[in-house]
Parts: structure tokens; sequence; C-alpha cells
């Protein structure tokens, strides 16, 4: 009999963003990449509500293409356009 492993949960976009404005909502690329690897862990796989899984970088450039974050340079800033309402 062959043992299915489920694939992880993903940490969701809108966690990524509390995170960030918990950091006042400005933050380098590493400081915020090691603040989320302490909340969600280090091997932690980022989706959005259609689905879709991410890596961290990947996570980044998906929010900044919704506009929910501006990534400048090695700093992330939390961008115009609200974040969803969450789960």
């Amino acid at each position: 009999m062959v043992t299915l492993v489920s694939p992880r949960a993903p940490i969701f976009g809108h966690d990524l963003l509390s995170l960030l404005q918990q950091m006042g909502g400005k933050a380098s690329v590493e400081g915020l990449r090691n603040a989320a690897a302490g909340a969600f862990g280090a091997e932690a796989v980022y989706g959005n509500c259609h689905g879709d899984r991410f890596s961290f970088h990947e996570v980044l450039a998906f929010l900044a293409s919704r506009g929910k974050l501006e990534h400048r340079g090695d700093e992330v800033f939390l961008g115009s356009v609200p974040a969803c309402s969450g789960h």
C-alpha cells in the first residue's frame, strides 16, 4: 500500500501582510523572510485564495503585482490596495 503525503497547507498572503504590518509596514526583504520563517517555519509554502502556491520570493512578487505591497530594492512596504479579509 502506498502512503500518500498531503501537501503542506499554505500560508496565505494576507498572513504575510499582517506580519509586515506588525513590523511597522516596512521591512527589508531579508528581515521579513526571517520573521516569516520564525512565524510560519522555514519551509513554509505560501498561497492565495485561488489555490496557487508560491515560494517566499514568488509571493512577494504576486502581492506586489496586486498592489498589496511595494517591493523597492531590498525593502518591502505595505501597498495601497488593502489585503483581503482573510479566512
